[in-house]
């Protein structure tokens, strides 16, 4: 139950609301307001302020009296074929047959004594509890059949599923023996049970009632029973929360023998501090766009990832490809949460039952592709054929500038028995949740070390060096900073005296990587600043630019603003980022080489360019060997595009290749439109996810200028042919 909610709408004095959530949770309130043992008071956090706890069952029971409106709300939904056997009405049966009535299934309920009640019957509130049962089924159909009962479940063999709930020493039938506590299954087919029959107390027999008919209706859809997840099952709560500044406020008393006032009752409710624990959701912008706890994301993931409607809504997708997946939250969770890890299952699951948005990651997985194919190259030494040590940049690194990588390696080589490793770690891959393509990278990835000696390998990218540790823990690493660190000497003229050191997401537990970069730092002579919040990702993380433009532009702008230094970065994603929103910038290999950093971002086509001249340099020095890259019939085109379009179309991820492309096949087949006001020509060109439209105009022999272009995920159907 909500409890904050209930005490919330009681303190308003909206009794009839309050209801409605006291109802829904406990689906007998009558009886649970008489009876629960009240266990949630034991964790009630105003004992932390030497208060006693919120009286709730008094509260329960004043909701009772003072609200106006308790008749069940009537569900128009069709009924439903699948009939369901109850044996036995007391509270955990009578529970599961009015859950599933209400969903519209046929329900009867086998009972051997005269009346419903069950172990209810002998207390002597029970013409009380009798009036709630009355009231809560008058809105649904169920078979009661009393005097009836059943010895052998060969008598209940032509219903669909059958749950058993006899009581205390009822398992005249055989189903304890198997039970399944989770599932509420036992080892005869579509036969369930639960409540006193298997050690359940009263209110965990009424709430095993709820649980095992979402259980049970799994396995009426789709042939197999499910789990839930909706269980507490806490033990405590820790009392982790703080409450700073809260007043203390002593329990309300009624003043009469029956109960609280409207008043009173509004008073005690309005002692609840509605506390929780929304740590989490404080500290990151996507749950706090969202405004879902963990525990509300952890069942929509787990409903996402059933096998079928109605009981999957997809209902997470836009929050699970919202999320940078940078660890965060687990890092300020006091139970360590990890809301990340739920996206990635989301992710995983979505790709692998072909449900996902193939768009969002369309770009950065057709990237990896070129990075570890196109982009690729491993080699040891010159003249060598194994090597102690690789130098593994990443994807990026090269691609944003190849000094980086180039005068790096000649650095290391000087120095070390060094090789290369030119390829992708497969961040992409795992963002997307496309485990197939994600593992065939590490196992080519393995195959490639493995060919040059298994040397350790020297990582740039705390990305890539992440990623290693948890897929690939065989291979030993080392990051490019501590090595570099190690060294002594004076580094060139730093570009700022003072800056603040940006860590990546990546880097949370690579306390290593985090110290050779102050130590580099330090050796420039630079001011370090450290970060109020250390390891926030700059928004790349998780590749949510496209899912969510909106809130990837509201964290790039956090991030650039957490302080007004200049910042040292170390991650070529997050020097990019912080570049294109005009925030002075260095990676650090800027200040170990000397490197002014202040160049402007290369285009996509750029950084495609840049990571095959590292290729093509790298292959020429360690095996003396020409690179030539794949040719296609329009890389003679020549384009010319504003900075300003070209920015823009940089931002939605549209390269001078697909534009190359486009314009080649429309001026080879004439497949295009024009526009008789200006004299310019659109086109298109469908790839396997996405369309792309370009505009543009010839200006010379093979020289095009591109005017705009756009992409989307429809495809657009041909009728008849062109005239």
């Amino acid at each position: 139950m909500d409890i904050r909610a209930l005490l919330a709408k009681m303190a308003k004095g909206r009794w009839s609301a309050a209801y409605k959530v006291l109802r829904d949770a406990t689906v007998f309130p009558g009886i649970v307001s008489v009876l629960c043992e009240q266990p949630c008071r034991d964790c009630c956090q105003r004992v932390v302020l030497g208060d006693e706890p919120i009286a709730l069952r008094d509260l329960e029971a004043a909701c009772l009296r003072l609200a106006k409106d308790r008749e069940p709300q009537r569900y128009s939904i069709p009924a439903k074929a699948q009939r369901v056997a109850v044996i036995g009405a007391g509270p955990a049966g009578l529970s599961l047959a009015l859950h599933l009535a209400q969903k519209r299934y046929q329900v009867t309920v086998f009972e051997k004594e005269s009346g419903w009640g069950g172990a209810l019957r002998s207390h002597p509130r029970f013409s009380e509890f009798e009036a709630d049962l009355t009231l809560q089924f008058s809105a649904v159909e169920v078979d009661f059949r009393y005097g009836a009962e059943v010895r052998s479940l060969d008598e209940v063999a032509d219903f669909d599923a059958v749950y058993v709930a006899t009581g205390t020493g009822g398992d005249v039938l055989g189903v304890c023996a198997d039970w399944d506590d989770q599932l509420f299954t036992t080892g005869l087919p579509k036969v369930f049970a639960g409540g006193a029959l298997c050690g359940a107390d009263l209110m965990e027999a009424i709430a095993q009632g709820a649980e095992a008919s979402r259980s049970m209706e799994a396995f009426l859809q789709t042939g197999k029973p499910a789990r839930t997840h909706e269980r507490a099952g806490e033990d405590g709560c820790g009392r982790f929360l703080s409450h700073e500044g809260v007043a203390s406020q002593p329990l309300v008393r009624p003043a009469g023998p029956e109960g609280y006032t409207a008043e009173e009752a509004k008073l005690e409710a309005g002692r609840c501090m509605l506390c929780d624990c929304d740590l989490c959701i404080e500290a990151c912008e996507m749950l706090k766009a969202f405004r879902k706890d963990p525990h509300k994301i952890s069942d929509e993931v787990y409903t996402d990832m059933m096998a079928s409607p109605p009981l999957s809504s997809r209902s997470l997708t836009r929050e699970t490809y919202s999320c940078n997946i940078c660890g965060h939250c687990r890092s300020v969770c006091p139970v360590d949460v990890d809301v990340g890890a739920l996206m990635q299952l989301s992710r995983v699951a979505r790709m692998s039952a072909g449900i996902h948005p193939a768009a969002l990651h369309d770009f950065w997985l057709r990237e990896m592709d070129f990075a570890v194919g196109e982009g690729a190259f491993a080699s040891s030494a010159k003249d060598k054929t194994s090597c102690e040590y690789a130098f593994y940049p990443g994807c990026q690194l090269g691609a944003s500038n190849p000094e980086h990588v180039l005068s790096t390696h000649a650095h290391l080589s000087e120095r070390r028995d060094v090789g290369v490793i030119l390829g992708c770690c497969g961040a992409p891959a795992y963002w997307a949740g496309d485990d197939q393509r994600l593992q065939a990278n590490l196992a080519a990835t393995r195959q490639t070390w493995e060919d040059l000696g298994r040397p350790t390998l020297i990582f740039a990218c705390a990305t890539c060096i992440n990623l290693f540790r948890h897929l690939l823990p065989e291979i030993p690493g080392v990051s490019l900073y501590e090595v570099l660190a190690e060294a002594e000497g004076a580094l060139p003229p730093a570009p700022f005296t003072d800056a603040a050191v940006f860590d990546p997401c990546a880097a949370r537990r690579e306390t290593g990587m985090e110290s050779g970069v102050r130590t580099l730092a330090a050796r420039a002579g630079i001011q370090l600043e450290e970060l109020k919040e250390a390891n926030r990702c700059c928004g790349h993380g998780g590749h949510i630019r496209v899912a969510n433009p909106g809130l990837y532009d509201e964290i790039t702008r956090n991030r650039t603003q957490a302080s007004s230094q200049p910042y040292i970065v170390y991650c070529a994603n997050c020097k990019e980022v912080f570049a294109a929103r005009g925030k002075p910038c260095a990676h650090v290999l800027d200040v170990f080489l000397g490197i002014d950093p202040n160049t402007p971002n290369p285009s996509l086509q750029q950084k495609r360019d840049n990571s095959l001249r590292v290729k093509r340099e790298l292959m020429k020095q360690m095996q003396d060997l020409d690179f030539r890259p794949d040719a296609h019939p329009w890389d003679e085109l020549e384009l010319s595009i504003d900075e300003r379009l070209q920015r823009q179309l940089d931002d939605k991820l549209i390269s001078a290749a697909e534009l190359k492309e486009a314009i080649w096949s429309a001026e080879q087949s004439n497949d295009k439109f024009q526009d008789s006001t200006d004299g310019s020509f659109v086109c298109s060109l469908v790839k396997p996810v996405i369309t792309y439209w370009v505009r543009y105009r010839q200006v010379d022999p093979g020289v095009f200028e591109v005017l705009g272009a756009y992409y989307h995920r429809m495809r657009v159907e041909r009728e008849g042919k062109r005239s």
